[in-house]
């Protein structure tokens, strides 16, 4: 899956889906809904070098959806709670992620996982993808066994040989123990991220947050008074300056205790049918 980020530099994006259309892999991107409410430009590029799945998350766009089944590919929508859930069995998608609250990054924080995944499995025949804290077999087995069609899983690849985190970054996840994420505007406000209020998101503790989680409106305060702190900001994720800088993880990060290749956490994570079959016997 190709992240496409809400105003992307399309010359880039371009590159990226050629390179995947050319390597005749089986991919994909995902959108945020509410940009592509503004402009359908970067959806529209990567529909030209023809993916086999779009995810949109983040808000509901008509227009993008109409786009999507216009190209032949297949619709995912990406929801984190029950009108969001409504509206994409609504729309008659393909298949729908339920992003519960353990998960990293942005979302919603109002219903677990496990919760959002029950209620969408009893509402729909629509295929079902969990996401959210999802980090090992046992809990690939875990929504497996409750009747979802696959799993939606980010964090623990964020920590693989091959992710684009920096080492820094990788260095911190591995080390995370139970509790060590915070889900939080900080960091969005410190930017002067475009995102709506309603998707917050959730990362590994640091400094930054300690000091400014549940101070949200001094914060806003501050930035009116001090330009500099979102260039300081900004200059630290890019300089992996981390005290500072968000490394946006779920609470799946808890359960990472090593960095290794993709390969092998998906050959880890294939091991959930063990875990089912020790179930049956039970």
């Amino acid at each position: 899956m190709l992240g496409v980020p809400s105003a992307p530099e399309l010359g880039t994006l371009d590159q990226a889906a050629a390179e995947l259309e050319e390597q005749g892999a089986v991919w994909g991107a995902g959108f945020l809904s509410f940009a592509l409410e503004r402009d359908l430009t970067p959806l529209t590029r990567v529909l030209s070098h023809h993916p086999h799945v779009i995810s949109l998350g983040f808000g509901e766009s008509r227009a993008a959806l109409d786009a999507v089944r216009d190209a032949g590919a297949v619709a995912l929508a990406q929801v984190g709670n029950v009108d969001e859930l409504h509206s994409a069995m609504m729309a008659g998608v393909d298949g729908i992620i339920v992003r519960g609250s353990e998960g990293g990054g942005h979302g919603r924080n109002e219903l677990s996982t496990l919760t959002l995944l029950q209620i969408a499995l009893d509402e729909t025949d629509i295929p079902i993808i969990a996401a959210g804290g999802i980090t090992t077999s046992r809990g690939l087995a875990a929504v497996m066994a409750a009747g979802a069609r696959g799993a939606w899983i980010g964090t623990r690849f964020a920590s693989a040989i091959e992710s684009d985190f920096q080492e820094a970054a990788k260095k911190r996840l591995v080390s995370a123990e139970p509790g060590d994420t915070v889900y939080t505007r900080t960091f969005d406000i410190a930017q002067r991220a475009g995102w709506p209020p309603y998707y917050g998101g959730r990362a590994l503790v640091n400094d930054f947050a300690e000091n400014w989680h549940g101070r949200e409106d001094e914060l806003q305060k501050a930035l009116e008074s001090n330009e500099t702190m979102t260039t300081d900001m900004l200059a630290a994720r890019k300089d992996g300056r981390f005290d500072t800088a968000p490394i946006y993880a779920g609470e799946g990060s808890a359960l990472i205790h090593t960095i290794e290749s993709a390969t092998d956490i998906i050959a880890d994570l294939t091991r959930y049918r063990e875990h089912l079959t020790a179930a049956k016997q039970l």
